[in-house]
């Protein structure tokens, strides 16, 4: 392989977070994991999101986050937004 084509494989990035940052992540992971303990047969649940969570994206204060547990020890989180009328629209349709 020559070494042009070495250089130009993408080499893994390390993303050093602000303390304050890594504190609320770590924060929010804490009680991810209390909230699985907690419900053992539970495989994900919604919560709100906290404002810096997803540095360095800043996301809208009404956001959810869904919190889905992989294995025990093992979590994602996936940023959406629920829009109001689309719950009372699919209210409507259950009706």
């Amino acid at each position: 392989m020559s070494n042009r084509r070495k250089l130009q494989r993408k080499q893994p990035r390390t993303i050093t977070l602000p303390p304050a940052v890594s504190a609320l992540v770590d924060r929010q992971m804490l009680q991810d994991a209390a909230y699985f303990r907690q419900h053992p047969d539970a495989r994900r649940y919604a919560r709100p999101y906290v404002p810096g969570e997803a540095w360095p994206n800043e996301l809208p204060a009404d956001t959810v986050v869904e919190v889905t547990q992989l294995r025990p020890g093992v979590r994602s989180r996936a940023f959406g937004w629920v829009m109001i009328a689309d719950i009372d629209k699919a209210q409507e349709q259950a009706a």
